[in-house]
């Protein structure tokens, strides 16, 4: 059961903190895939960012994130060398208790693992897998093309990024989640089950994100297949993951279709797939009033599950300054 702190939408680059507390059950505890081994990791911030943003943008914030916590991981490294070195030179002595208190304070610094999440202005990505096979002519057609519905939109971009997968499309009634995070502060999880954890918490998102006044469920229901993401059937795919990892810490995630414009994914084969289609909440479910933010607090609070975690603290963003 999660518990929902009353709160105001912020309009302006003020943090505002609340906090979730997830309580797990006997019928939900069997869906927890891993827990947290380190302190730091015992809270999963949210950054909910409520206007689209330019996708450059977008992945600025993330990698700021992604240094604080490569260079985190550096210095406990570093400290770990200097105190084997240490114990080598005193016989195995341990440290005094003052010297103790100082590196506690130290580990105490890492970054709680994090999920960014952001609408975007349209923008076509290549990932890892077509980086080679995107032609100019290619990234022509993805920059040329104009919405069926849409047509208010920005032109769309093409950015290469350095996610797994290949081309896909974020842009306008998509939820996009960053998921920055210390894959080893975590009890025995790799990246494939960080994967298997996104696939877990749309699905489950899917199923339970509140709409209309009642918050009645959305009750949609997703599998998984042979392919990477989330999928209504074989042929109609609903959302995409690419995740990358440095030296055990995560960025990029998974996008979510709400209501987007789904011609700019329809247009083109996305994903390698060309057998296969997007569709979204609102295709399967015309009549829906979910929102991008009821699926993106929801999918954050199910990943909250997954991870073992039971503290979320949501912040709601306009933009943030990164220099």
């Amino acid at each position: 059961m999660i518990k929902n702190a009353r709160k105001p939408i912020l309009r302006a680059n003020v943090p505002y903190i609340s906090r979730w507390r997830v309580k797990h059950s006997s019928t939900c505890s069997n869906k927890t895939l891993t827990h947290p081994v380190e302190e730091s990791s015992k809270v999963l911030r949210h950054l909910e960012f409520i206007k689209p943003l330019e996708f450059q943008k977008g992945l600025q914030i993330q990698e700021k994130f992604v240094r604080a916590q490569l260079d985190m991981k550096a210095l406990e490294s570093k400290i770990k060398r200097k105190l084997g070195l240490l114990e080598l030179e005193t016989n195995g002595a341990p440290i005094n208790e003052h010297e103790q208190k100082i590196l506690d304070t130290i580990m105490d610094m890492k970054p709680n693992p994090i999920v960014l999440t952001f609408e975007f202005e349209p923008t076509y990505t290549g990932g890892k897998r077509s980086k080679k096979a995107v032609s100019d002519e290619d990234i022509l057609n993805f920059e040329n093309f104009r919405p069926k519905d849409q047509v208010k939109n920005k032109s769309p971009k093409f950015v290469q990024a350095e996610r797994g997968g290949q081309v896909t499309f974020h842009g306008p009634g998509q939820v996009v989640a960053y998921i920055v995070m210390d894959l080893k502060s975590f009890h025995s999880f790799p990246a494939k089950c960080l994967v298997s954890a996104i696939e877990g918490s749309t699905i489950d998102t899917l199923k339970s994100a509140p709409q209309g006044k009642h918050k009645t469920p959305l009750n949609l229901q997703a599998i998984r297949t042979e392919e990477t993401g989330v999928w209504i059937d074989e042929e109609n795919k609903i959302a995409s993951i690419g995740v990358h990892v440095r030296r055990s810490i995560t960025s990029h995630g998974v996008s979510i279709n709400v209501n987007p414009d789904l011609s700019y994914m329809n247009s083109f084969t996305m994903c390698g797939l060309p057998e296969t289609r997007a569709t979204s909440v609102l295709e399967q479910i015309p009549d829906t009033t979910c929102s991008t933010h009821d699926i993106a607090v929801t999918f954050v609070n199910k990943l909250a599950k997954k991870l073992g975690i039971t503290t979320v603290e949501r912040i709601q963003l306009d933009d943030i300054d990164i220099d």
